[in-house]
């Protein structure tokens, strides 16, 4: 068992680690659910309050995955969120070579453009778009479902910002330049930022990390397929260098390019063999317990066991009936010695009967519930005689 967080998560492996803190795959046992939960790798000022913003955000949204409760002990604090089971597009695209199909490429964007319009409608700047942070449930072979998740560094447009100016915040490669010369956040940052996912998902080729990025030029990366040059339109589209040229959220995913390949999904003649798995598969149950004297797949036994020809009142367990007193604890006259037993019987052997104080106490005959042994029967057991034998 792993630790228990709040005395109600229960910790049971790492998923993912970033900037702000690490991902777990965690139990509810409140409400006896997978879950996953991210907890603060450092509490200071400013990341408890991106943490508040962070769990504060409620999109109710089909593609966004939405905090549900938090909890905190001591310097610790995690929240918890919908366990989605299929990977991230980045686990998805180290499994198939780096790249993706051009109509897996339309559908996840037109999906990922959703979520940030309803995100940017709620007057929330992501700041933070990358692969890694695109989820997929596992659809198997079908259509994928795609949910965008870790808003731990968005920020609303109509608050105060939590930086210096000279300081960028975002994962390098999928900042926009006008980021670098300190501009405000704006939902085109976002938008380029998908941009570059979506080359990235093209060509398999990561952005450069090195400083303020220069002009993406995708006129040599044109094949003359029309799938994938269709991919190249809306990557233009989206990386164009001047903030205000790009397309909002919803021009984008109008852009007839990728809504030519949304609607061609079915097309077999682009038909491939990608398919989005259960990464967290049902756990088997646990093995029997070592020590238990019947194994799990044994059947219970079902044979009577015979009945017992004593009393009533001897069948009791032994736990209810009356222990007899040790022979060293009974009061003897000074000199005397115990009689020694004739019999070779265990109760003879103990200098007692085996049978329970009433039977023994009134000569074999029941005492009946509630009725105290005869006053002879523990005079004889105070001299030390032994009743077995008689």
């Amino acid at each position: 068992m792993g630790e228990v967080f709040a005395g109600r998560y229960e910790l049971l492996d790492p998923i993912a680690a970033g900037g702000m803190g690490t991902v777990w795959r965690v139990l509810d046992r409140t409400a006896g659910e997978l879950k996953a939960a991210k907890m603060l790798r450092q509490a200071d000022a400013a990341m408890l309050l991106r943490f508040v913003r962070e769990q504060s955000v409620r999109i109710d949204h089909s593609h966004v995955v939405t905090p549900q409760s938090w909890a905190g002990v001591d310097d610790r604090v995690l929240f918890t969120m919908p366990l989605v089971r299929g990977g991230s597009v980045s686990g998805l695209m180290r499994r198939h070579g780096g790249t993706l199909p051009p109509r897996w490429i339309a559908v996840l964007t037109d999906q990922t453009l959703q979520a940030l319009e309803a995100v940017h409608t709620a007057g929330i700047v992501h700041r933070d778009i990358k692969p890694g942070n695109l989820l997929l449930e596992p659809t198997g072979r079908g259509r994928p479902h795609l949910r965008l998740t870790d808003f731990g560094i968005a920020v609303p447009s109509d608050e105060p910002r939590l930086t210096h100016v000279a300081m960028v915040i975002g994962t390098p490669g999928y900042i926009p330049p006008e980021q670098y010369r300190g501009a405000d956040p704006d939902p085109s940052a976002d938008i380029y930022a998908l941009g570059v996912v979506v080359l990235e998902m093209l060509t398999g080729t990561r952005p450069a990390a090195d400083g303020e990025p220069a002009p993406i030029d995708v006129a040599p990366l044109r094949t003359g397929v029309a799938e994938h040059d269709a991919i190249l339109d809306v990557v233009a589209a989206a990386t164009a260098y001047d903030a205000a040229r790009r397309p909002s959220a919803a021009e984008l995913r109008a852009h007839p390019a990728l809504q030519g390949l949304v609607a061609r999904w079915d097309d077999p003649a682009l038909g491939d063999g990608i398919e989005v798995v259960d990464e967290y598969p049902a756990e088997p149950p646990p093995p029997p317990r070592s020590g238990s004297r019947r194994p799990a797949d044994r059947p219970r036994r079902t044979r009577p066991r015979p009945r017992s020809s004593a009393p009533p009142c001897c069948r009791l367990p032994r736990r209810h009936r009356r222990p007899p007193p040790s022979r060293w604890s009974v009061r003897r006259p000074r000199g005397a010695r115990p009689r020694t037993p004739t019999r070779s019987s265990a109760s003879a052997r103990s200098g007692w009967s085996s049978r329970c104080s009433c039977c023994s106490s009134n000569g074999g005959r029941a005492a009946g519930p509630g009725r105290r042994p005869g006053t002879r029967g523990w005079r004889r057991r105070a001299r030390g005689r032994p009743t077995a034998g008689r």
